[in-house]
């Protein structure tokens, strides 16, 4: 049980067994009492994948500005319709 919030869990011995079978990958843990799956990676890949997507999300913008397919910002409008779309959630 985890006693400080800011204290990160500590992974069991099955889990450090998983992470070692399957290096530099992503580990499924799942949770019996939610059913909910979670990913386990080391902080450094979790890194290496966060950069790879920015890259690869930038890359489309730029392929899209290279084929003339842009717009122009409105920075009004494009606030206006966050504000809308957040007192939507609100209520």
């Amino acid at each position: 049980m985890v006693k400080d919030q800011h204290m990160a869990p500590k992974i069991t011995e099955e889990m450090r067994q998983a992470l070692h079978r399957q290096p530099n990958r992503p580990l499924k843990i799942e949770d019996d009492q939610t059913q909910k799956t979670y990913v386990l990676l080391s902080q450094e890949d979790f890194r290496h994948w966060v950069d790879a997507e920015l890259r690869r999300e930038l890359q489309v913008g730029f392929d899209q500005a290279d084929a003339g397919d842009v717009a122009e910002w409105d920075v009004e409008q494009i606030l206006k319709e966050a504000h809308a779309q957040h007192a939507a959630k609100t209520e």
